[in-house]
């Protein structure tokens, strides 16, 4: 038997969980990354989790003078939003296991919070589209699903997502424009809070109807085949080449005001390869409601670890969900039986870094409140049945 873990990175909100029975000894937590097979050659960084570390709460069997008390997690009283990624599968997203990164850090992010939300995804262009078709239209590949019951445990719907994003080759072209537009109907529909969160590594292109001078053609932006800012447009068929190679720029950006208008913030990833696109996701970010407010105003990813790609989520987390006033669905018991995990380490009631109870409100103080606001938390809970620790 287990107490359920209250993740608290990206809650974007959470629902109340039906307490646990008494604890016994926990198992470790699993950690995806680790789970699973790692090319040595990979840039993926397989100690990077949203599971770590994969202890027990260190009070949670342990009464006083070595007994045993009941240790019941407190659930709280949250709305669950959709969290909803839209990833770019586009071929460069197979350099240095880019693609890679991004399933085992949502992987990771899926099992941390568990049922405080439910997580949809869909990527671009679409997977199930032959290889000769590099501009499909992207599509869900994953319908919004509560998160598993037990934060912290890998369950059915991490499972799931895992194994669909998993069959999902890196390959063609990035039609964002067109596969946001899309989208959009479906997630306006959506009941509660949707986030969308955009993860690419490049410029939107694949649309054929965009003629484009020698600045907005992403050959002669990214300058990898010759072609200077100054030299011929790529992009022109008397070239040699296709406009589904021009910069869809503002095609993108309307599909991002669209959904902010809608009530759907999209926040803008960047991974590496998006550089020379930089003022671009600047402009999505801005349209998404979503911008930084210093330079670069979407959140960039400087290396294609796991850990880069964590940071960014980490950092889009507490934004969206840091709060340091926990709601808990009932008054515990006996408030001196009550403590507060942060990453699983008990975190000390007295001081001007720990926390209050008054009813049934929790307040985190000071330092203890600055980590999970800057989203260096990924773990809240509040657990009752032991001896508050003071200090």
């Amino acid at each position: 038997m287990g107490c359920g873990r209250h993740g608290f990175l990206i809650l974007v909100g959470a629902s109340a969980i039906g307490a646990g029975g008494g604890c016994g000894n926990e198992p470790p937590l699993p950690s995806l990354l680790a789970d699973r097979p790692i090319d040595a050659s990979s840039s993926v960084d397989a100690t990077a989790s949203f599971a770590e570390p994969a202890t027990a709460p260190p009070m949670c069997n342990l009464g006083p003078e070595g007994g045993v008390c009941a240790c019941v997690d407190q659930p709280l009283v949250v709305d669950a939003p959709t969290m909803y990624f839209a990833l770019d599968t586009s071929g460069s997203m197979s350099d240095d296991n880019k693609w890679r990164s991004v399933q085992l850090v949502v992987g990771n992010l899926v099992t941390a919070i568990g049922p405080r939300a439910k997580f949809g995804a869909a990527t671009f262009p679409n997977e199930r589209s032959t290889a000769g078709d590099g501009c499909a239209l992207g599509t869900e590949v994953f319908a919004p699903t509560e998160g598993d019951p037990l934060a912290g445990t890998e369950g059915p719907t991490a499972q799931s997502l895992l194994s669909v994003l998993g069959a999902i080759p890196a390959r063609g072209g990035t039609p964002t424009a067109a596969t946001l537009a899309s989208l959009t109907p479906h997630l306006l529909a959506l009941p509660g809070t949707t986030y969308l969160i955009l993860a690419t590594d490049g410029g939107p292109n694949c649309d054929a109807a965009v003629a484009c001078d020698a600045g907005g053609c992403e050959p002669n932006i990214e300058a990898d085949d010759g072609c200077s800012t100054n030299g011929p447009n790529c992009c022109a068929p008397a070239n040699g080449g296709t406009y589904e190679s021009c910069l869809d720029g503002q095609a993108t950006i309307n599909a991002v005001k669209a959904l902010a208008a809608g009530g759907i913030p999209v926040y803008v990833v960047g991974a590496p390869g998006s550089e020379p696109y930089a003022e671009l996701l600047d402009e999505l970010a801005q349209a998404g409601g979503t911008a930084r407010g210093s330079e670069p105003q979407y959140y960039a990813v400087s290396t294609a670890t796991t850990t880069a790609f964590t940071a960014a989520i980490s950092s889009i987390a507490a934004k969206i969900t840091g709060s340091c006033t926990l709601q808990l669905n009932q008054v515990p018991p006996d408030p001196d039986l009550v403590n507060v995990f942060l990453n699983e380490q008990v975190l000390a009631a007295s001081g001007a870094d720990g926390w209050t109870l008054s009813g049934t409100t929790v307040t985190i103080l000071g330092s203890s409140c600055t980590e999970i606001l800057n989203g260096d938390v990924l773990d809240v809970r509040v657990v009752a049945g032991c001896p508050t620790q003071l200090k």
